[in-house]
């Protein structure tokens, strides 16, 4: 049998053969690491919890509660995005896709299943004062947790080098989960909950850098998480595709097609493929093999950015409700829309300042640039007042302005991006 026979039976086998196999960790270097099927379908099922806190929060604005509304949605995506961000973790150091991996996955998926089912109370909890935790919610966090502890307890046995380290996440993660398993029990006063949830996800931000720099870091592949995040990113702009053409059909079918629906329609492909664009030309996996250590800063980037994307849906589907529905003023519609674009444009430049190590001063002007537009939606939607006082004519130019800020920011990024990274790598040496 010739080697290339043999290399044949043995991808075969990968692909055909899943019982037990060993953990005993990834290869860091690993050349062409790629995602697998099973993560990306772990991916979708994540990012429906996405787009089912983003309806949550627009229903919410669009009733005159967007103070609670964000409140919840903010409790909702750090569950989510949590969860995800530390099972991407464990994935690229020790994934080994064999039927136990398989399957402590596909559990982690019902846990993020339950976790959307209580989402409509949390968000009605929360507008009505209470706390936005609820037992649906912690029990699929929980559940969504859970298996990854006894994954890195199956990874302390077999990887005898990254013991300590794997014994530790198993250990914290396990003490955060007993927590947040307190904060339902117990029966707290909203605030005193408040505060237990904010300690809470603290510890657990910080819990992840203080093991690996203490104890050393887990085999995970930096190219492979740059790709994981991507993946999120990418399927989280379709959501907002997704909320954006829901939303729409609704207008469309309660009054007929409109200058609005059209409008709405268009600003969500433009926006969609502006804020794709914008992320992309952002090198992460380029930078990341060179410079894994930046890991860390870039990681927690992104959990407001998972957010605002989603948040961009939530927005639109604002713009929906206020034009069928009359609810709401052309300042929430304009506010909706531009908070989260911003936040998403923002964090656009600091992860490049993160991945290059460098501020680029020349950075604020086009960063003020790209923002005049949707200074500009508020100010429309500010002077327009209430939909009964507005043209439907002013909620298009808020939603239209709104879009035209990201396409400034592709245009900025795209004249400038390449020389102004090399000018900064080539400054630090």
């Amino acid at each position: 049998m010739t080697a290339s026979e043999d290399a044949f039976r043995l991808r075969l086998k990968d692909d055909l053969f899943h019982r037990l196999r060993p953990m005993s960790g990834r290869d860091p270097s690993e050349p062409h690491r790629a995602a697998t099927p099973l993560e990306l379908l772990y991916d979708l099922v994540y990012v429906v919890a996405f787009g089912a806190a983003a309806n949550q929060l627009a229903h919410s604005i669009a009733e005159g509660a967007a103070g609670p509304g964000f409140g919840a949605y903010l409790f909702a995506i750090f569950g989510v995005t949590w969860a995800w961000m530390n099972f991407t973790w464990f994935a690229s150091a020790y994934g080994n896709d064999d039927a136990v991996f398989r399957i402590a996955t596909i559990a982690q998926m019902v846990g993020a299943v339950i976790f959307v089912l209580g989402l409509p109370l949390s968000f009605a909890s929360a507008e009505e004062g209470a706390s936005a935790n609820n037992g649906f919610l912690v029990l699929g966090y929980i559940i969504m947790r859970v298996p990854l502890i006894l994954l890195w307890l199956r990874a302390a046995r077999e990887d005898v080098s990254g013991r300590r380290t794997a014994i530790a996440y198993a250990v914290t993660i396990g003490v955060a989960q007993a927590g947040w398993a307190l904060t339902v029990i117990m029966p707290l006063p909203a605030l005193v909950a408040s505060v237990a949830i904010v300690s809470l996800a603290l510890a657990e931000l910080v819990a992840p850098v203080v093991i690996e720099r203490r104890l050393g870091r887990a085999p995970w592949h930096a190219g492979h998480i740059a790709e994981r995040f991507a993946l999120l990113t990418l399927i989280t702009l379709g959501e907002v595709v997704a909320s954006t053409t829901i939303a729409v059909g609704a207008l469309i079918e309660a009054d007929g097609l409109s200058v609005a629906a059209a409008v709405i329609a268009a600003a969500g492909i433009v926006l969609t493929a502006a804020l794709w664009w914008a992320y992309f030309l952002i090198p992460s996996r380029t930078l990341l093999e060179r410079w894994p250590e930046r890991v860390w800063a870039w990681r927690y980037a992104h959990l407001p950015i998972f957010g605002a994307i989603a948040a961009v849906g939530a927005g639109l589907h604002v713009a929906a409700l206020t034009v069928e529905e009359g609810h709401g003023t052309a300042l929430t519609v304009a506010l909706a829309l531009a908070l989260p674009v911003a936040a998403v444009i923002a964090m656009v430049y600091l992860t490049w300042s993160i991945l290059v190590a460098s501020f680029d001063k020349s950075h604020l002007p086009m960063l003020i640039l790209c923002l005049l537009p949707l200074a500009a939606a508020i100010v429309v939607g500010a002077l327009a007042g209430h939909p009964e006082h507005a043209s439907i004519g002013v909620l298009v130019t808020v939603v239209a302005l709104v879009a035209v800020s990201c396409i400034v920011e592709v245009v900025v990024h795209e004249r400038v991006g390449y020389a102004h990274t090399i000018a900064a790598l080539d400054s630090r040496g």
